[in-house]
């Protein structure tokens, strides 16, 4: 019987504890990181469950903003003891981060207490605390200009090449950077530039990035730009800004990149050094590499160019072996449109002007089987077409009329 008694003792103690408001056996506290806030601004929502030390387990639930704003956990709960009134409490305290996205009066619910803690009758009275209200002002931009409240803004660049060396046609890369506290990445602005006289820009690469952490939201923004000298001399790139509004001064701030001078060619040397009569090794290797990346170039892109020739005669092919008279046909027609770009192929029959004999007798047996209902030999007419089918449809007569006009001249010897 006596250990029966010792639960309600301590039940009896803990009530008779509540009864004094600087000693209660549980307190629900919140609070938001400022009380005022921007549309769009990042605000802190704490919010802690204080136990005096032995009461049953409990925690807070999640709190419910509905549609009125963004809402996202912070770190891990916190455990720790701290003192109210000269009472010692132990705290589990959460974070969460709270983007508002209108304006006016953001009304935060009382935290609502869970586990097994809220159920102890004798010593909950309330399982909710008090509800919080955020202010909430509207965006200080105005139509059409970019909103970025933050706690701190600032830009980077990064170049492939030194930009105060650069040659004629010899590409660089101009990384942009935008970074921020306060703000995700994916509301951050692309920094853009345009191009300038004697230089040609393309926007290539871009993507952002987003971490939440124990002190708020940061974020980025990276922007590659392929610039391409175009001639000698010195070109002027203008300074790039980005207006933000700080949310600790509550005040405006640019952030900037200074203007930058690109030096070409001539404009890049010294100008004590006297210009070299004879190309150097470095200008020889320079420019055998150009026409290296050049010729590579023109070697894919013929290769990407004829691709669908090649598509197109392995499907003849795979037809003829089949005996696939309809998908012989259709194979036909797709290499003639992708050799000559036309829209539509022309009858089978026209596809043999300039063929040899049996080619075009092959064409008139494939028209045969598929409008006269004849037998079809799909291997005899692979053998017959093949060598016609190697070089371009819009040219005629033997197949070295069809090779490049060197190994024409080759082919008639």
């Amino acid at each position: 019987m006596r250990s029966a008694l010792l639960p309600a003792l301590f039940c009896a103690a803990l009530a008779a504890r509540a009864a004094s408001p600087a000693h209660a056996p549980y307190l629900i506290e919140s609070e938001f990181e400022p009380a005022r806030a921007y549309v769009g601004a990042e605000v802190i929502l704490r919010l802690r469950l204080l136990c005096a030390p032995g009461l049953p387990y409990g925690v807070l639930r999640p709190p419910q903003l509905g549609e009125d704003a963004e809402l996202s956990a912070l770190g891990l709960i916190r455990d720790y003891r701290t003192q109210r009134g000269g009472a010692t409490y132990d705290v589990r305290e959460r974070a969460y981060l709270v983007v508002p996205r209108r304006a006016g009066r953001l009304v935060l619910p009382g935290p609502e207490l869970e586990g097994p803690l809220r159920y102890a009758t004798q010593i909950v009275r309330e399982v909710r605390g008090a509800p919080r209200v955020l202010e909430v002002r509207a965006p200080r931009a105005a139509p059409g200009e970019s909103w970025l409240p933050a706690r701190r803004l600032w830009l980077e660049e990064s170049w492939s090449h030194d930009p105060a060396s650069l040659a004629p046609g010899a590409p660089v890369v101009r990384t942009l950077v935008v970074r921020a506290e306060g703000i995700t990445g994916n509301r951050l602005p692309q920094l853009g530039m345009a191009a300038q006289p004697g230089l040609s820009a393309h926007h290539d690469t871009s993507g952002f990035s987003s971490e939440y952490l124990e002190t708020g939201m940061a974020g980025r923004r990276m922007q590659r730009v392929v610039l391409m000298p175009l001639e000698e001399g010195e070109i002027e790139l203008p300074a790039l800004s980005l207006a933000w509004w700080d949310i600790l001064a509550d005040a405006p701030r640019v952030a900037t990149l200074p203007a930058r001078r690109l030096r070409v060619g001539a404009a890049a040397a010294e100008p004590q050094a006297p210009a070299p009569e004879e190309p150097s090794a470095l200008d020889t290797v320079r420019l055998f590499a150009t026409s290296l990346i050049v010729l590579c170039a023109i070697v894919l892109w013929a290769y990407v160019r004829r691709q669908p020739e090649r598509e197109a005669r392995r499907r003849l092919r795979l037809a003829c072996g089949r005996g696939k008279a309809p998908a012989a046909r259709e194979a036909l027609r797709n290499w003639w449109k992708a050799a000559t770009g036309a829209e539509s192929a022309p009858l089978l029959r026209r596809m043999g002007d300039g063929w040899d004999a049996g080619a075009r007798a092959q064409l008139a047996a494939l028209d045969a089987a598929l409008y006269g209902g004849h037998a079809w030999d799909g291997k005899a007419f692979w053998r017959a077409v093949r060598p016609w089918l190697k070089g371009s449809a819009s040219l005629r007569g033997s197949p070295a009329a069809m090779l490049p006009p060197l190994f024409r001249l080759q082919a008639r010897r």
